[in-house]
């Protein structure tokens, strides 16, 4: 018994990986990242993207008390952990950081800062095929990214009948933590449309990836909370937020 026991805690050890995701910039541009590390080094599906191109660049490495991130077209990220102080006298890590700073060079010797706020922690591996939104929808994760990316872009571009193709009505606003207003048709979208996509909202999603989005109780959320996808569209909009 306690053999088996022994055992299975050392698979379950050997299974675990670190998961953590980042957002931030990259000289100029707004990038994001996630990483997966397995003793101390970057395993498959560890990548970053531009938020202006939302495409996948596989990363490989090391991660230690610093990370030396390399991809493919010879671009390296040389990077430490950033902490505000709660971690005492431990050293940084990614479940006890709030980010990462550093530089990427380029194959042409160029040098841009990088500064990321996130973390992560260790969890086990993720079995093989898994789908980032599978508590979502059963739709492959590049089509449901589509959808919500389509959102994303008729709202930044104010096209409002685009914007509602996207829609799972009734659409549910949330102005504030008491008030909030059901939005049944395209029609009423229209009407409050200045009054959900407020200033304040637009320039906070100009800032958000819709890739690459955390699930949280059965929903894809945009930003911090800006909008929440579920399988047949935006579902929830914090107008408020």
């Amino acid at each position: 018994m306690c053999i088996a026991l022994a055992t299975s805690a050392l698979a379950q050890s050997n299974n675990e990986v670190v998961t953590a995701v980042y957002e931030g910039t990259l000289g100029s541009q707004r990038i994001g990242m996630t990483l997966i590390v397995k003793d101390g080094q970057l395993i498959p599906d560890s990548h970053y993207f531009y938020n202006k191109h939302l495409t996948d660049i596989p990363l490989t490495g090391t991660a230690g008390r610093s990370l030396t991130l390399k991809e493919p077209g010879g671009g390296t990220f040389t990077l430490h952990f950033e902490g505000n102080g709660s971690n005492g006298n431990a050293p940084l890590a990614f479940e006890n950081s709030i980010g990462l700073s550093g530089s990427w060079t380029g194959p042409d010797s160029k040098t841009y800062p990088v500064a990321l706020a996130g973390g992560g922690g260790p969890g086990p591996a993720a079995p093989p095929d898994t789908r980032r939104y599978q508590d979502v929808t059963d739709k492959s994760d590049t089509a449901f990214e589509a959808q919500a990316q389509g959102f994303y872009k008729a709202v930044l571009t104010g096209d409002r009948a685009a914007a509602a193709r996207y829609v799972s009505f009734p659409l549910r606003v949330n102005f504030s933590p008491t008030r909030h207003v059901q939005i049944k048709t395209p029609t009423e979208l229209n009407a409050q449309w200045s009054k959900i996509f407020n200033a304040a909202w637009l320039k906070k999603a100009a800032d958000a990836a819709p890739h690459d989005m955390p699930v949280i109780r059965g929903q894809a959320m945009l930003g911090n909370g800006l909008a929440f996808f579920g399988s047949s569209g935006a579902e929830v909009i914090n107008a408020g937020s």
